[in-house]
């Protein structure tokens, strides 16, 4: 879908977030999963639910909500959206907090953009370097990383995003 590529990953930043979302669904609370997608491919909730659709039809309908994603059909729309999508190998289920400061081999997280599922949840996670990070999801736009922000979730699946 020529439409989706992003330009530039988080083009958008601090304009686009969870309130334009939200606004897009009429006031309504987007799901983690098609919030994510729309995020980092820079394109709209509808755009990223079709996305989600596309690369597996057999379990979005498109006439329900999608409520319920999944790592490798979040994966695979980013993938479609043409983002360059790199799993992260994650060991012992790292806090947030823990993963951004000490990454996945002893040393603090590159600085970037990662896809994160942390228990029952999809976040964007934009690292700056020296354990800082915000939080980007249906819910938070540009959130310092904080224990409040989601930093004591534990970690289940990370992957680097490139545009």
């Amino acid at each position: 879908m020529n439409e989706t590529r992003p330009r530039i990953l988080f083009e958008e930043a601090g304009r686009r977030g969870a309130e334009a979302l939200m606004a897009e669904r009429g006031g309504i609370l987007p799901w983690c999963g098609p919030a994510c997608i729309a995020l980092a491919a820079g394109c709209s909730y509808a755009i990223a639910c079709a996305l989600l659709r596309g690369v597996a039809p057999e379990r979005y309908a498109p006439e329900r909500e999608i409520a319920t994603t999944y790592w490798r059909d979040m994966v695979a729309a980013l993938t479609e959206a043409g983002l360059s999508v790199a799993a992260l190998p994650v060991e012992g289920r790292p806090t947030l907090l823990r993963l951004v400061r000490n990454g996945v081999e002893g040393d603090a997280l590159p600085t970037g953009t990662y896809l994160v599922r942390i228990t029952g949840h999809f976040l964007l996670l934009r690292v700056h370097g020296f354990g800082l990070a915000e939080v980007h999801d249906n819910r938070l736009s540009g959130a310092v990383l904080s224990t409040r922000a989601h930093g004591l979730c534990r970690v289940t699946h990370v992957a680097r995003l490139e545009g």
